[in-house]
């Protein structure tokens, strides 16, 4: 591609692309093949390039022409000077969903509903379908049980029903979008009654109706099966979290003053996002492949602990099912 003119240079580190960025290039295939453009984690209010990430992303995606893109949550807080970012998002020429991130409320006192006004989002879950598959989009920030502290990350009853119902209502392959994980405890709380609820509905072959979720929060490169039902953790765009106690200061002054919490980070240096192709003839998910590099110092330099098992990376995945 010739769009790896980047990002401009910031100062202390330039995060220009001194190497390609390793995205494979995929020829669209005939029939109702269904390509989908997937991002998470952004977090426009803690990167300081995100414009330029998501830019980048977005000219992908022109060029591209999925049949739709999707943001897997923590994306950007509705204030005035984040509209120029999402306006970015809003080019794309065609359907674009969201999914809503623990940080896209109540950080610096937004609500939910204010982010999914200004995400224009009509529900905070919600289902569609697309050629020979149906979609679902969860909200994984319903209200714990108390006691609890921190951010909520839980699936309430009203919204268990609708998806016990909307599961039950189609009769094709299913994939679920939601930011926090449904595979362990540090995703979502009732994380086991979400996945028997997925268990639940077969195909009429007998095979699991759910045959991928997908989620973000984590900002981390995984997979793992369950009961047939593959979870996978799309890594984040910009960063790895490392928290204050691991803090460097990389970029120029007025840099780590306009985003005082980048530090904490361990930035990617370029965009990680992924294309997912759905072949309903050979039945088969595929996710792209996608790495980079850290912008020095990287968690292994810091002394992160686990700092080895982390990567600037989304694997290359091939999925089949029976449909």
């Amino acid at each position: 591609m010739d769009r790896r003119k980047f990002i401009k240079n910031t100062g202390k580190a330039s995060i220009m692309m001194t190497l390609p960025l390793q995205i494979p290039t995929v020829d669209f295939l005939e029939g109702n093949v269904l390509k989908i453009g997937v991002v998470a984690d952004v977090h426009q209010d803690i990167i300081h390039d995100a414009y330029a990430r998501l830019r980048f992303f977005m000219d992908d995606m022109k060029e591209r022409k999925p049949d739709f893109i999707i943001q897997l949550g923590d994306f950007a807080l509705p204030r005035k000077q984040n509209q120029p970012f999402l306006d970015i998002w809003n080019e794309f020429d065609g359907p674009a969903y969201h999914v809503l991130g623990n940080h896209d409320m109540r950080d610096l006192g937004f609500t939910r509903e204010q982010t999914m006004k200004w995400w224009q989002m009509q529900s905070r879950y919600y289902s569609f379908d697309k050629e020979g598959f149906h979609f679902i989009v969860l909200d994984g920030n319903d209200k714990n049980p108390a006691p609890w502290s921190g951010y909520d990350r839980y699936i309430g009853n009203e919204q268990k029903k609708w998806l016990s119902n909307d599961l039950a209502n189609t009769y094709k392959p299913t994939i679920v979008f939601i930011h926090q994980s449904l595979e362990n405890e540090e995703g979502i709380a009732n994380n086991a009654d979400i996945r028997t609820i997925l268990e639940k509905e077969k195909l009429q072959n007998g095979k699991t109706k759910v045959i991928a979720c997908l989620s973000g929060h984590h900002h981390t490169d995984y997979m793992k099966v369950i009961n047939d039902i593959p979870y996978i953790q799309i890594n984040s765009m910009s960063y790895r979290w490392v928290g204050s106690k691991y803090s460097r200061e990389r970029f120029a002054p007025h840099i780590e003053s306009a985003y005082p919490t980048v530090s904490s980070t361990c930035p990617y240096r370029d965009p990680l996002y992924t294309v997912i192709t759905l072949d309903p003839e050979k039945n088969n998910l595929h996710i792209e492949g996608c790495t980079t590099a850290y912008i020095s110092p990287s968690p292994v330099e810091i002394g992160y602990p686990s700092g080895d098992k982390m990567s600037p990376t989304i694997t290359e995945r091939s999925v089949n099912f029976e449909a």
